[in-house]
């Protein structure tokens, strides 16, 4: 090797992206230390340079000199990874986190004469890696995956990890022996490799790329693209020839590049350095310098891709999904989270779950105390809470109900240091509860009355039996049977809501006047006198339904015009030919709906209590009526104004 090439090898191995100093085995004198070494050291190069190497680094002689003595009496490297040191850097002391390699310089007789020290500061990526794992505790599996991938790793290959932020030009004064130099690059730890000419002539390997290409030493002397011809056209590569015609040195970070291995050919992850050889001016070669992480990329990858899947799924779950901290402020939220509270991402993260800007509220309707919520349970004893209910109330805002279940989340130590929560809106469930418990109220109420009138009358009849006036029997009869009625319409009423829950209630149609219909319906008003029904409209008109059920809608509709509109004279039922149906009207002048009931009217166990008026019922009728209606392909609405009555209609296909 001439000496000019010399220079060259020495340029190459200055610029390898790590700190080096090289030592006297026998003195531990540091005889050469480059500019990276001097930035992770954090002191002056004259500390250092020409001194027993542990002068400067008093702090940390008792953790390593034994180490360093070793490794020149036996000859057998010591590495060092992912240490945590208390360093006095630039005058004070911090702690770091370095990887770091006593690796020994032999002799052709195989004896220790230098010792390099190869060192890596790596206390952002250390930090970086702990707060990642932190974020990510819950998805454990991929953790795992990562972590499995970190271990195989654990070598000093995959700690040297390049990095564009890290990769600066090194300054490394060499010694002048050209036997020390080329066993120095042989035995680095770091894969080397160098080329020259056009052709890109493999020039000089060490065992770290050999095994990286999974190659022995006869690619020495072959062109790049005969040795490893499966790497033709990876961007890689041509960043190797780009470098040789322009001198322009280049890093490359995670770069993929197809290895044959084992006969198959693999992508394989790749940080490298490029670094143009020079001679007398003229580019003559390119150096090489890199490190595999394959395992690596394939864990992110594989994390990422979890990541994406969870991303996904909570996406588009029917729940919300909050995720706090410690401080119970939201650092994530799902669009149902925001959905069902009405607010953005942005606003989730600027509120706490026992905000101020809103209410929170037990079941009944009592505030519900901080240490009772279930957030603040789980933040406080490290137990999971499920299917607890609570009211949230906003100042302006309808109330709304939330089933809510919360677990902790822990970090390394187990310790908790956030939670995720998971709730649905079951505020209908909630209303539809009260609903029932209404309606139960309502018709135990409804039921008792005729029960009640029933028995008094048999009561009467029983004390009077053989003594009795036939005018006075007549009337107990009558009451009875009055009472009898009405106790046999509550209990259809509830049979026909029950059959419709259940799917159970079949439309037999038939072809049917609707005037004759009319008129069966009306017979009862008409015989009370209290009412006068006005029939407008096509009396010719037939259609295809089912009867009764139909009678059981306009009967309905009716008795509520008289229920609701006792002083309204008239009822109009008016019959209109629509162009693909028949449209029935029921028409009231009483005392109308309120405009903010009327949407609700048709559901079920939904009472409006008009305006001025209040009237028995369980709210079932009204229900029960849309949704045979429906069954039959028909439409059913109301169109009421306070005060002026109200209009009842339901259309019927032809």
């Amino acid at each position: 090797m001439q000496p000019t090439d010399l220079e060259n090898l020495q340029s190459m191995v200055q610029q390898a992206p790590i700190g080096i100093c090289m030592l006297d085995a026998d003195t531990m004198i540091a005889e050469v230390v480059n500019d990276k070494f001097l930035e992770i050291a954090g002191k002056p190069k004259a500390d250092i340079l020409h001194k027993f190497y542990w002068e400067p680094f008093a702090e940390v002689r008792y953790l390593y000199e034994d180490a360093l003595k070793k490794v020149a009496v036996s000859g057998k490297p010591f590495y060092a990874n992912e240490v945590e040191l208390m360093l006095v850097r630039n005058g004070r002391a911090e702690p770091i986190v370095v990887t770091f390699v006593y690796h020994p310089i032999k002799d052709n007789g195989g004896k220790v004469v230098k010792i390099a020290v190869w060192v890596v500061e790596n206390t952002l990526e250390a930090k970086a890696r702990q707060e990642i794992g932190d974020l990510n505790h819950q998805l454990s599996e991929a953790n795992r995956e990562m972590q499995t991938a970190n271990t195989s790793l654990a070598g000093l290959n995959s700690e040297l990890l390049l990095s564009n932020k890290n990769i600066h030009l090194l300054n490394l004064r060499l010694q002048e022996s050209e036997s020390d130099f080329k066993r120095l690059v042989e035995q680095a730890p770091v894969a080397i490799l160098v080329f020259r000419g056009r052709d890109m002539v493999i020039d000089l390997v060490n065992q770290a790329m050999l095994e990286i290409l999974g190659r022995d030493a006869t690619i020495i002397g072959k062109p790049l693209l005969q040795g490893l011809p499966e790497i033709k056209g990876a961007p890689a590569v041509e960043q190797l020839f780009h470098v040789f015609r322009t001198g322009e040195a280049s890093d490359g970070n995670e770069e993929p590049v197809p290895i044959n291995t084992n006969g198959v050919v693999k992508t394989r992850y790749f940080n490298f350095s490029y670094r143009p050889l020079l001679d007398q001016g003229k580019i003559t070669g390119v150096m090489d310098v890199a490190v595999e992480v394959t395992a690596q990329v394939l864990a992110r990858k594989t994390l990422e891709a979890n990541e994406q899947r969870l991303q996904s799924i909570l996406e588009t779950m029917a729940e919300g999904v909050v995720i706090v901290n410690t401080n119970g402020k939201p650092t994530y939220s799902n669009p149902m989270a925001q959905r069902i509270m009405g607010i953005t991402s942005e606003q989730f993260k600027d509120r706490t779950y026992n905000d101020a800007k809103w209410e929170n509220q037990r079941v009944d309707g009592t505030p519900l105390p901080l240490e009772d919520h279930p957030m603040q349970v789980v933040m406080r004893t490290g137990m999971a809470v499920f299917d607890q209910e609570i009211g949230i109330v906003w100042p302006g805002r309808e109330k709304i109900f939330i089933s809510v279940n919360a677990a902790p989340l822990m970090d390394i130590n187990e310790a908790v240091n956030g939670a995720i929560i998971t709730f649905t809106d079951v505020t209908n469930r909630r209303k539809l509860l009260q609903q029932k418990e209404d309606f139960i109220s309502v018709a135990s109420h409804e039921l008792r009355t005729p029960v009640t009138s029933l028995k008094a009358a048999l009561q009467v009849l029983d004390r009077m039996q053989g003594n009795i006036k036939p005018e006075v029997l007549a009337k107990m009869l009558a009451q009875a049977n009055r009472s009898l009625n009405k106790l046999s319409d509550l209990i259809v009423t509830l049979l026909n809501s029950n059959r419709i829950s259940e799917g159970r209630f079949p439309v037999n149609k038939t072809t049917f006047s609707i005037s004759q219909m009319i008129n069966d319906c009306c017979q009862h008003i008409r015989s009370a006198g209290s009412h006068e029904i006005i029939f407008q409209g096509d009396r010719e008109l037939r259609v295809k339904a089912d009867e009764q059920q139909i009678d059981q809608v306009l009967v309905n509709l009716l008795n509520n015009a008289v229920k609701y509109a006792p002083k309204s004279r008239q009822i109009i039922i008016n019959v209109e030919q629509l162009a693909e149906a028949v449209k029935i009207s029921v028409t009231d002048f009483g005392p109308g709906i309120p405009a903010e009931k009327v949407s609700r009217i048709f559901e079920r166990y939904y009472q409006a209590n008009r305006t001025g008026h209040d009237a028995s019922g369980i709210g079932l009728g009204l229900y029960i009526c849309s949704e045979i209606i429906e069954k039959h392909g028909g439409q059913i609405g109301v169109e009421s104004e306070v005060d002026k009555g109200s209009s009842f209609w339901f259309t019927l296909p032809v």
